[in-house]
């Protein structure tokens, strides 16, 4: 019997150390794999808040200039589709027109024209309200173009200037609306 009480006894023991080893063992294996806490760096530190204020204070200077010659941009591109607009166009040409292809071919050079003068709005506004501006004014020159191709030889500048009183000009008002939604955006 004292045999087996001390076999137990040392089994037990045993039993003991090598749990306590594998327990040590899996602590051990589990506190490396836990990530290690950066030591407190204070310079460091204070070159990554001096970095963002300055990323910071560079992106205030660059909306205080930006902001302006995008409002003006929008502006401008708000004229010149307000400009392209059939009643404006017809105003302006009607007068200097004495024959319909003359008057035709005046509203098509002062559509182009006016909008190589705002070429450069472009960098101003998003991709979106670009593509709907110049939608807008191919658009309008089909519609023109298509006017013109349903007239008579015989019709005068006149007629024309009518007929393009009564165009859809949806194209124009979307681009228009776009503007004004990206400038209550800024």
């Amino acid at each position: 019997m004292s045999f087996s009480v001390s076999t137990s006894i040392i089994l037990a023991l045993l039993v003991l150390v090598f749990g306590g080893i594998i327990f040590m063992i899996l602590f051990l294996k589990n506190r490396a794999k836990r990530p290690q806490k950066q030591p407190y760096n204070q310079a460091e530190t204070q070159e990554k808040a001096i970095q963002l204020k300055l990323f910071h204070k560079e992106k205030q200077v660059s909306r205080k200039y930006l902001i302006p010659l995008q409002l003006q941009a929008m502006e401008r591109l708000i004229l010149y589709l307000e400009r392209i607009q059939p009643q404006s166009l017809v105003k302006r040409n009607l007068q200097q027109s004495s024959s319909l292809r003359s008057f035709h071919l005046a509203m098509l050079q002062n559509i182009r024209e006016e909008f190589e003068h705002n070429l450069a709005q472009q960098l101003y506004v998003s991709e979106k309200t670009w593509q709907l501006i110049t939608t807008a004014r191919e658009e309008l020159i089909k519609q023109i173009n298509l006017a013109v191709s349903n007239l008579p030889e015989s019709a005068t500048a006149e007629q024309l200037a009518s007929v393009l009183l009564t165009l859809d000009i949806t194209f124009t008002q979307q681009a228009i609306q776009e503007i004004k939604l990206e400038f209550t955006k800024l």
